[in-house]
């Protein structure tokens, strides 16, 4: 038998750390930050309001509860939260994937089980690559069944998103063959100026700014740039990076895993003394 030993949290001692998201994430960020010795502050910079075309969405979720896909894809807890309140209900006959583990929590939290996950790229790329690994081929499930049969009809795929999303997850199940329905579920906003915040960040009263999602690094841009040199700015992964470049700022660590805890990580590898020791000898195994 494998003993798991849990291991330890890496120190962020002493460093300000702004979490730019309200809700349940910019919560758990906070304690999570706390348990390490850091000195969290939240200031929501996004808000999360219905979609473009509510009527689109409610329609999609008809469809579902009616039986009429074959899976939905997760890429957000927040979708997660946007089905509940629409009224969904989970399918015995269809599956359901999720980008990474916060977004599994919070479906499966509804009620859904979970078929597939990345393993470790918990971004649209990895959610892509893990569904093409799953599903049936669809010109083996065409071939193998009478024409007319139920199992003959192409994979049909509910895919509730932001309507700030992008199409990584889409264009590639649809160049692969299979029947997509993206429809918008929730959108962002960023928030209105909050008090004195943004003098705050440009006196560097804060040594770290997290970059959350892409929409969250768009928001930073929007309400806190241009920050100072001393400012490090924290991606939770290469596409929210990539948001951060887009944007106008930088990005200065990048998380290996795409997780709150990797983006913790991230940050105390980067600023503080020894951890980059510890993260080494503690994960040496990982790319075995």
């Amino acid at each position: 038998m494998i003993a798991h030993v849990k291991q330890p949290l890496l120190s962020l001692r002493g460093l300000r750390i702004l979490i730019p998201r309200g809700g349940d994430l910019g919560a758990a960020l906070h304690d999570k930050i706390v348990a390490r010795g850091g000195i969290p502050t939240i200031a929501p910079l996004l808000e999360t309001a219905p979609p473009a075309d509510p009527a689109a969405f409610a329609a999609a979720v008809a469809r579902w509860n009616a039986g009429e896909y074959d899976w939905i894809v997760v890429t957000s807890a927040t979708t997660a939260t946007a089905l509940e309140a629409a009224g969904i209900q989970p399918k015995p006959q269809a599956k359901t994937a999720a980008v990474g583990p916060v977004t599994a929590a919070a479906i499966q939290a509804i009620g859904f089980p979970l078929h597939v996950m990345p393993g470790r790229d918990y971004s649209g790329r990895g959610l892509a690559e893990s569904l093409l690994a799953a599903l049936p081929d669809p010109e083996q499930r065409a071939s193998t069944q009478p024409a007319g049969h139920p199992a003959a009809a192409p994979v049909r795929i509910l895919l509730p998103v932001s309507d700030l999303a992008d199409d990584t997850v889409e264009r590639a199940l649809v160049e692969a063959g299979y029947l997509v329905d993206r429809v918008g579920a929730y959108t962002t906003a960023v928030t209105d100026e909050i008090a004195g915040l943004r003098e705050r960040a440009a006196a560097a009263a804060f040594d770290v700014v997290l970059a959350t999602s892409g929409s969250a690094a768009r928001a930073i841009a929007a309400r806190l740039a241009p920050l100072p040199p001393a400012t490090h700015i924290a991606a939770i992964g290469a596409p929210t990076a990539r948001a951060l470049t887009a944007a106008g700022l930088r990005a200065d660590s990048i998380a290996v895993t795409s997780t709150t805890d990797g983006l913790l990580d991230a940050v105390a590898v980067a600023l503080i003394e020894g951890a980059r020791e510890s993260y080494e000898h503690t994960h040496q195994g990982d790319n075995r």
